[in-house]
């Protein structure tokens, strides 16, 4: 396998690509962007229109290198754009604004806690004080409480009660269990449980006292896990309570409770994937959801449900249409679903229409055109907020007006980086379609260098995104970002290989149970692809490829199976099947993708030992750069110090750089500054020297 290496010419016939849209490098003074741009860039999220949809909250985050850290403010600006200011004023660092259903008040996170202010920003009260803290403010639609969530110790009424190990100068931990570790942190005993607090701050109260699981669960549930019936007395909310099962199941359920007490109840308890995300219709004879159908497959379809509060009768909405919903809202009136998806590398939202009791078999397309997300609406229906952005612009909020035809009037309505964006050059992203390993359509993008030039040649760099089951979009990545790896003169080129999402599920099914087969062809093919359709100023001798996760293990793989790249660079990537399996948190995740445990004879044998880069050492022999962190639960550091010392005792040039403080992702600014300083002098060292 190591000799198979595709003729670059010799599948232009089968190449179909989108119409070529590009500015030439140096455009009235513009110039590469450095890492200080990158890091200066105010990111933009989270827009919440008012309910009269005449303002927008939506937060900002700066960076200050200098102190290491990041700030997250929030502001308000009116629909029709013009100057924001700081929301509730500039000495209030505040996040999760929501606006009450009124637009009177609106509550957020400060410090930690739970605030409420009036729209004006005056009269800010704290709403609770609690050791673990508020996060996620929702209102209920009636307007008189609010629903939060706040860690703490199940079946402590008090701080003394939390246990103590009797050797308490110890450093030791003891489990019995596993997910005793989950991303960056151990288990601690707590857990976030579901509160609720009257808008005066009264009546402050746990509705999920004792429960020994998280709601919602970690680590990145928000607070889309949880909503309020209209009437406000059931809240519906997203957990996962499989006890010892809890590091290889997938099986999330949905609970309802009655706001002022009680046991909660499951209602999803029949199906044994994930059921997540509820969303009550305006009626209240509803719950939509997100539900997954295959037990232990994180990335299996996300179909939409509709959960009938009477029966208790669950059925699928559009079931023909193939693709995820991955967030999702009631119109108003009830009688149209907004949902947003990933479909061909970019976000876009559509609607589902009913007439009379019947939904539309299939939703139509709303709002497309780069990366759109995060949407709201005014009550009025008409009036629409959401996020966009792209390979060359950082998110900026946006608004619109729904008609029953279609949509119109789509303007932008905050300019936070318009004065930074101005002096960059930054390209657009080319699509191109091209013949996949399997025979089907495969797409990738392509993004010319600053520096581009008609008649000059430019080093490639091919990025391959992780996952798999998660795909490169048109957007301003915030780690992996596009512009600053092209900034040293590098064509980029990523691949959506068979995996990706946004393509149809058996698309994305295709990479399960073949990681280093299909997924692999299509990259170099995807890259033959890109270097035969922009051959007259991509070098094909000066080629480098870069991934994390499963792009690191993409990369491994590639190691041992190719010498045509100069240069490859390899973030928490898997080496080594077994003890990765072994040794990640989230067990279920190497059981679905090679077929069970590996110990498993079987996956063993078809899986385990066929598809591990570490059994192809003997053929590494091109330099690499292996990054890898401590607090990666995910996949352990012992991967990358084992990928780094069989470079070494192979005298493979390569380096090894460890961040003890990090996890999965690089996320701090300092840290993020060296990794981008070290990644691109690799390249540059290898490819333009």
């Amino acid at each position: 396998m190591i000799k198979q290496q595709r003729r670059l010419l010799s599948i232009v016939g089968v190449l179909a690509f989108a119409p070529i849209a590009w500015s030439s490098g140096g455009a009235q003074g513009k110039r590469p962007m450095t890492f200080e741009d990158f890091a200066a860039v105010r990111s933009v999220g989270d827009p919440q229109v008012s309910p009269d949809g005449r303002n927008v909250l939506y937060s900002v985050t700066t960076t200050n290198l200098d102190a290491n850290k990041r700030v997250h403010a929030t502001y308000v600006i009116g629909i029709d754009g013009g100057p924001a200011r700081q929301f509730p004023n500039a000495s209030v660092s505040a996040s999760e604004a929501r606006w009450s259903p009124n637009g009177a008040r609106v509550a957020f996170t400060s410090g930690g806690q739970l605030w409420i202010a009036d729209a004006s920003g005056a009269n800010i009260k704290q709403l609770a004080k609690l050791t673990g803290g508020a996060s996620g403010p929702v209102w209920a639609p009636t307007g008189d409480r609010l629903a939060f969530t706040s860690s703490e110790y199940p079946r402590c009424a008090t701080v003394e009660c939390i246990p103590v190990h009797p050797d308490s100068s110890a450093s030791a931990m003891v489990y019995e269990h596993l997910l005793f570790r989950h991303w960056t942190a151990y288990d601690n005993g707590t857990r976030s449980h579901l509160f609720v607090v009257a808008q005066d701050g009264s009546d402050l109260h746990d509705v999920t006292p004792n429960a020994p699981y998280d709601v919602p669960p970690g680590p990145f549930g928000g607070s889309e896990g949880y909503a309020f019936a209209p009437d406000g007395t059931e809240l519906a909310f997203t957990a996962k309570d499989q006890g010892r099962a809890n590091a290889w199941s997938t099986d999330l359920n949905l609970y309802v409770v009655p706001v002022q007490g009680g046991a909660p109840v499951v209602i999803t308890a029949a199906n044994k994937g994930a059921d997540a995300n509820p969303v009550y219709s305006p009626d209240g004879k509803s719950i939509l959801y997100q539900s997954q159908a295959t037990a232990g497959f994180e990335s299996d379809q996300g179909r939409l449900m509709l959960y009938d509060r009477a029966t208790h009768v669950s059925t699928r909405l559009v079931p023909t249409w193939d693709r995820n919903a991955d967030s999702y809202m009631f119109a108003p009136d009830g009688n149209t679903i907004y949902v947003q998806t990933t479909d061909a590398s970019r976000d876009k939202i559509y609607r589902i229409v009913r007439r009379g009791a019947e939904w539309a078999p299939r939703p139509t397309l709303l709002i497309s055109g780069h990366n759109n997300n995060s949407m709201t609406l005014a009550r009025d229906g008409r009036t629409v907020v959401w996020s966009r952005d792209a390979i060359e612009s950082p998110a900026e909020v946006y608004t619109g007006t729904i008609a029953s035809p279609g949509f119109s009037d789509a303007r932008r309505v905050t300019r936070e980086n318009d004065a930074l964006i101005a002096k960059l050059q930054l390209n657009t992203g080319e699509d191109f379609w091209f013949k996949g390993q399997l025979g089907d359509s495969v797409q990738g993008i392509v993004i010319r260098p600053p520096q581009y030039q008609p008649g000059k040649k430019f080093p490639v760099l091919l990025i391959i995104h992780g996952g798999p089951q998660s795909p490169f979009l048109d957007s301003w990545h915030p780690r992996w970002n596009f512009s600053l790896f092209a900034s040293r003169g590098f064509a980029i080129v990523f691949i959506n290989p068979h995996g990706s999402p946004g393509y149809g599920q058996k698309f994305t099914n295709e990479v399960s149970g073949d990681w280093g087969g299909a997924p692999y062809r299509d990259l170099m093919q995807g890259l033959d692809a890109a270097m035969a359709r922009n051959v007259a100023w991509m070098d094909t001798t000066r080629v480098g490829a870069a991934g994390a996760s499963y792009g690191g293990y993409m990369v491994n793989w590639i190691a041992g199976h190719t010498h045509r790249f100069k240069a490859l660079f390899t973030h928490d990537g898997v080496w080594n099947l077994e003890a990765m399996a072994g040794g990640t948190e989230e067990m279920w995740f190497t059981e679905h993708e090679f077929g069970g445990e590996y110990w498993n004879q079987q996956g063993m044998k078809a899986q385990y030992r066929v598809w591990s880069p570490h059994l192809f050492a003997a053929n590494l022999k091109t330099p690499q750069l292996v990054v890898h962190s401590e607090l990666d639960y995910r996949i352990p550091i012992s991967e990358g110090i084992a990928l780094f010392s069989a470079l070494q005792r192979q005298n493979v040039p390569s380096k090894l750089i460890i961040f003890p403080d990090e996890g999965h992702w690089i996320s701090k600014p300092a840290n993020q500054r060296l990794w981008y300083r070290e990644v691109l002098n690799w390249f540059d060292h290898y490819l333009n020297h």
